[in-house]
């Protein structure tokens, strides 16, 4: 004769079955349960997802914001295009020192005011008006190409000893 042996998640188990038979089936389409939970759920991600999209419409592109803000600082950038992000209409500048501001350096920096696939090609000099704000970020205006953009020359280098005799 065999023994029972009473584990604790069996009888759990069998209350959950149990109380499938009490059902008897009885329920109506659309009562509770999970089929009505599935509806829920498929309702919330159909709504998230809807109201994503209208977001993205309503986004408004770095190309358009204001050229402009109230309190920003104003410095000129002079530097050379080696990049650019027509997705975040941003421009990677390898730039000289900005007095007061930054050192020389390469860096993006989002474009307002122009689409970044109609600027100069990459490789240009340009001289550019930089924003900078304290909350809204960094950006450029203003970019445009030519001599008046190229960095200044370089001092010559010393010239070599005179040989002695």
């Amino acid at each position: 004769m065999r023994g029972r042996i009473d584990q604790p998640h069996c009888g759990a188990q069998r209350e959950a079955a149990e109380e499938q038979e009490d059902d008897g089936g009885n329920r109506k389409f659309g009562d509770g349960g999970g089929f009505q939970r599935m509806k829920t759920l498929t309702f919330a991600l159909i709504l998230v997802l809807a109201l994503s999209a209208a977001c993205e419409k309503a986004k408004i592109s770095n190309a358009d914001k204001p050229l402009s803000v109230p309190g920003e600082k104003i410095y000129a950038l002079h530097g050379k295009i080696v990049g650019r992000d027509a997705a975040e209409n941003s421009l990677t500048i390898d730039h000289e020192a900005i007095p007061g501001f930054m050192e020389a350096m390469t860096m993006d920096y989002i474009v307002r005011g122009a689409k970044v696939d109609a600027l100069p090609p990459n490789g240009t000099a340009i001289a550019a008006t930089l924003h900078v704000t304290d909350d809204k970020g960094i950006w450029i205006t203003g970019l445009r190409a030519g001599d008046a953009a190229h960095r200044p020359p370089q001092a010559p280098a010393a010239p070599p000893p005179a040989a002695s005799r």
